[in-house]
């Protein structure tokens, strides 16, 4: 998951910007009823917030990965 894309589902909760920016930094996480929602609705671990910028640094190369592999196997068929 991309960073921003955390930002925006926290905005959209109604955080505030130097919120968001302690809980993206590790001194803060959401309540444990947020995390519970957010792991039902994107798929954000329970577990993931005790270190969530690894978690984000994680997650980001592996999408990548899956993308750049995902756009070689479109030009191969071609």
């Amino acid at each position: 998951m991309k960073r921003q894309i955390l930002e925006n589902i926290l905005i959209s909760d109604g955080y505030k910007v130097n919120s968001i920016n302690s809980i993206l930094c590790g001194r803060r996480k959401p309540n444990a009823e947020k995390r519970y929602e957010y792991e039902k609705k994107y798929n954000i671990p329970f577990t993931a917030w005790q270190d969530i910028k690894s978690y984000l640094q994680e997650n980001d190369t592996k999408q990548s990965t899956t993308k750049t592999t995902t756009k070689q196997e479109e030009e191969v068929a071609s």
